[in-house]
């Protein structure tokens, strides 16, 4: 899982992530990032930006409990964001893993562009 906000190290949800493995703190994917004004980020799935974050290794429970934080219930429901599969890149490899990009229905929630890609609150 890739995370690039409220679940991020030092950041209030990461709890949700504290028996979860990181692979990767240093890591980035395509995408543009917004602060919501709601006290978290979101990410908008575009091919020629990019977006900081972290890399985990979740279980099934971890990842449930992650659907239900960021309101994702799956393919074809009413999300607040959608999980895709996306390529994570790191200095010297490439990933596979799942990331909560804003919901098409959601996109007037991206209030302010976030330039650097860093969410830091």
């Amino acid at each position: 899982m890739f995370v690039y906000g409220s679940l991020k190290k030092k950041q209030s949800n990461h709890y949700f992530l504290k028996d979860a493995a990181c692979v990767e703190e240093h890591c980035w994917t395509n995408g543009k990032l917004y602060d919501t004004g709601c006290g978290y980020p979101a990410v908008e799935e575009l091919p020629r930006e990019i977006v900081y974050g972290e890399l985990y290794k979740v279980n099934e429970e971890q990842l449930y409990k992650l659907d239900s934080l960021e309101d994702y219930f799956g393919v074809g429901k009413e999300n607040l964001y959608e999980r895709i599969t996306q390529t994570i890149y790191t200095n010297s490899k490439k990933y596979e893993a799942y990331v909560y990009v804003i919901s098409e229905k959601k996109k007037h929630m991206l209030k302010a562009l976030i330039e650097n890609g860093i969410w830091n609150k």
